[in-house]
């Protein structure tokens, strides 16, 4: 009786979560900011994922994301890279079989931050908030042999910096990933 019990108890915890590593493109820029064009980046780490019931899942993510944007005004050309440490939280919502719509929020840490100027290197070192909170609402299709396509839109509901209070962060993700 026993067995029988860690048995059904190991079945049902293997069918309420799975994790698994996930890899994508990042294309981020800002609102606020006159003349600023999308600077492309990487996003890469591990999501983990509750089984809410058969229609409903939360996902938590830890992710590396490159974020950042361009700016040209005619005179100058310059980038800015913010390089996070992001933990997403949203919940998926399976509309029919592997597709799913999400919303929720990440909440990103600062590590690096990188700055040129027509090619030449720019110290930005605390120009920038070291927290980072973003609205993201997405798309996704999980495959029944693992595999998961999604794209998210992340919007950011805190001030990029403390100077300047209007300006937010905006980032589409597209990402692949495969779940255990």
């Amino acid at each position: 009786m026993g067995a029988a019990a860690l048995l059904s108890l190991g079945t049902l915890s293997a069918q309420g979560w799975a994790w698994g590593p996930k890899v994508g493109a990042t294309f981020s820029t800002v609102n606020g900011i006159a003349d600023t064009k999308m600077l492309p980046g990487v996003s890469a780490g591990l999501f983990f994922e509750s089984v809410a019931c058969n229609w409903f899942v939360i996902e938590s993510d830890l992710l590396f994301s490159m974020q950042g944007f361009k700016t040209d005004d005619g005179d100058n050309t310059s980038s800015v890279r913010l390089n996070y440490i992001s933990m997403p939280i949203l919940g998926k919502y399976y509309v029919i079989d592997g597709l799913n719509l999400q919303m929720g929020a990440s909440f990103d840490y600062l590590v690096h931050t990188g700055a040129k100027v027509d090619d030449v290197k720019v110290d930005m070192d605390g120009s920038f908030n070291k927290f980072n909170i973003q609205f993201l609402a997405g798309l996704a299709y999980d495959f029944d042999f693992g595999m998961i396509l999604e794209g998210r839109y992340r919007y950011g509901l805190t001030p990029l910096s403390p100077k300047s209070q209007d300006v937010y962060s905006g980032m589409l993700q597209l990402s692949v990933g495969w779940r255990f």
